[in-house]
């Protein structure tokens, strides 16, 4: 099997279609041309020459929770590490051998990199909330030891459309939130005819569409120094 695969691999979104691509490079080096002759060539992509059963995992954002019931910001709390471990009983609880829990009852938790485990769930609202062990009020538990490095993230609390007010927050981070408050003051200039204030919202929409984004890279910069510079 093929190893780097996210540095090999690349996907190429085509309407409802998912294409997927692999690198041509000094790993391998021939590959088949419409014509059918091999050849060699470096930094191409070819269509993946090998099957990896249960090798493909997609994540995406969905919009079936545009309101929750506290800030995005507010939801902070997060544990990884290779000493969790899921117990099946009444109650039915996750236990951290590093005690490195900091949930609150009630917490939306959303499950990540175990074996049979992985799914949203809830801290109880009652019983044993410690650094080292939950009760799991909401989901489905199947007994499972450490081993694998689990990642355990709290989550929004979703908020009905009926139960939409003034205490809800939009899910989104906080430079997005901003957009769209930029966004629905275009619309209302727009409708007055203000077409200069219109504008001047897109344009500060857009720029913190890009800002978000931005925040998203992590960049870092290497210089060689010489003994005999001047800096």
């Amino acid at each position: 099997m093929s190893s780097y695969v996210d540095k090999e691999f690349f996907y190429y979104l085509r309407g409802r279609e998912l294409l997927l691509y692999k690198l041509l490079g000094s790993r391998n080096r021939t590959r088949i041309t419409q014509t059918g002759i091999l050849q060699s060539y470096h930094n191409e992509l070819m269509y993946p020459d090998e099957n990896i059963e249960n090798g493909l995992r997609v994540e995406y954002t969905a919009l079936n929770e545009p309101f929750v019931a506290e800030a995005f910001e507010d939801t902070s709390s997060k544990v990884s590490g290779t000493g969790i471990s899921f117990t099946l009983g009444s109650p039915s609880f996750i236990s951290d051998s590093n005690s490195g829990f900091n949930f609150e009852t009630g917490d939306r938790i959303r499950i990540v990199g175990s074996s049979s485990n992985d799914q949203d769930g809830q801290v109880a609202s009652s019983g044993t909330i410690s650094a080292s062990r939950i009760d799991i009020g909401e989901g489905t538990i199947t007994s499972e030891t450490a081993g694998q490095r689990i990642t355990i993230t709290q989550i929004p609390k979703e908020v009905e459309s009926d139960d939409v007010n003034s205490t809800s927050s939009i899910n989104l981070n906080k430079m997005l939130c901003l957009a769209v408050v930029d966004y629905v003051k275009a619309m209302i200039h727009e409708e007055r005819g203000e077409i200069d204030k219109k504008e001047y919202y897109i344009k500060e929409f857009y720029s913190k569409l890009a800002d978000n984004e931005s925040n998203k890279r992590i960049i870092s910069s290497a210089f060689p120094v010489s003994p005999f510079a001047v800096r």
